[in-house]
């Protein structure tokens, strides 16, 4: 085990996590669409729609042309009149005939808006078209599609993506989602050190185990504790505590599932402590351990896979990466990976060299 001995890795961590949560809460959240008043209009009449958003660049001279659209479905309808008011506030007029109203099923329309330097941003369901009883067909101001031309789709900015529900808690990515990568990590060494026990014998394996699964756990409850704040502020603002709890446990099976795998190992710990003898400890600790590993991975990433969960990438729901990174966050989201990983074994290796000196003095 010579290899807690070196510090040079160790620096890896404290350079990458000092940049990481530096870096985190000073770049700002891109542009994104905060309020769109009315929420609602009738066929038949045209309405003045006030589009308020956050850091967007519309009156800068490197936006060029901003552009709205309103989109149903997959299709694109171009207001009758719009205009940029200030930095991050636009004001268009839109209206649908009613003779055309039973086109838009469902009824809800996106405000869609793009320039040059914020890339395309939009609000889903932003205003919702009400149906009219009777029909005017000489109304003339009917929305009619188009295909949008734009230059670029991507901002030109160093910013997180304004993500609806998550807004300024995105930055929580950087801490909640890699302290499961540390456990699996830790997890999985400790697995492979009670294997490589069961086959040599050596006590320094046996050691290695127990003293992962220690750390894993650690970073499992972080993990665990940044969930729940997570969940508590994005999924169930107002609610309280012991209920949030009960929500996560009852209706989505990741955080349950976790839960579980977290209690197996806390069982391993408990499992050691009760036996006195040394070898027999070892023995039937690695043959738990091994097993307490497979059921890690099913728990933490082959269930959440068979059911429905909220989390991003599992029930049906769209893979994190996928929609959730982009270039920005993976700036910041892949050293934040290996920064505390290496923080975990960091920590490891203080352990490993608290328990050999404690066991030196005692010999």
């Amino acid at each position: 085990m010579k290899w807690i001995y070196s510090t040079w890795w160790k620096w890896i961590s404290v350079v990458l996590l000092t940049y990481v949560v530096a870096c985190s809460f000073f770049v700002p959240l891109g542009p994104g669409i905060t309020k769109v008043s009315p929420l609602g209009f009738y066929p038949d009449s045209v309405y003045t729609f006030q589009i308020n958003t956050s850091h967007a660049h519309f009156l800068s001279p490197q936006a060029g042309k901003v552009q709205l659209w309103f989109k149903n479905q997959n299709n694109y309808f171009a207001p009758i009149s719009f205009k940029v008011t200030s930095n991050t506030t636009v004001e268009a007029q839109f209206a649908v005939g009613s003779v055309q109203q039973n086109n838009f099923k469902p009824s809800n329309f996106d405000v869609v808006l793009n320039d040059d330097l914020d890339g395309t941003f939009a609000l889903r369901d932003a205003v919702t078209l009400v149906a009219s009883a009777t029909v005017d067909s000489s109304f003339k101001a009917l929305a009619f599609s188009i295909e949008p031309e734009v230059k670029s789709n991507h901002h030109k900015l160093i910013c997180f993506p304004y993500r609806e529900i998550l807004y300024e808690t995105i930055r929580n990515t950087f801490f909640h989602v890699p302290m499961w990568f540390v456990m699996t990590m830790l997890a999985f060494t400790s697995f492979l050190a009670s294997i490589r026990y069961l086959a040599s014998g050596k006590p320094e394996q046996d050691l290695l185990a127990e003293q992962s699964v220690i750390v894993a756990l650690l970073f499992g409850t972080c993990g665990y504790l940044t969930g729940l704040l997570w969940a508590k502020y994005t999924w169930y603002i107002g609610v309280s505590w012991s209920d949030v709890i009960r929500k996560l446990l009852l209706e989505d099976i990741k955080m349950a599932a976790a839960l579980v795998a977290m209690f197996f190992y806390a069982a391993y710990l408990i499992l050691r402590s009760a036996i006195d003898d040394e070898n027999k400890r070892a023995r039937i600790s690695a043959v738990y351990n091994i097993f307490a590993f497979v059921i890690f991975i099913m728990c933490v990433f082959v269930l959440p896979r068979l059911t429905d969960s909220m989390h991003p990438g599992n029930g049906g729901n769209p893979a994190f990466s996928k929609y959730d990174l982009d270039s920005t966050l993976r700036l910041f989201f892949y050293p934040a990976v290996i920064g505390w990983i290496v923080l975990g074994y960091w920590i490891l290796s203080v352990l490993i060299r608290i328990q050999l000196l404690s066991k030196k003095q005692k010999s």
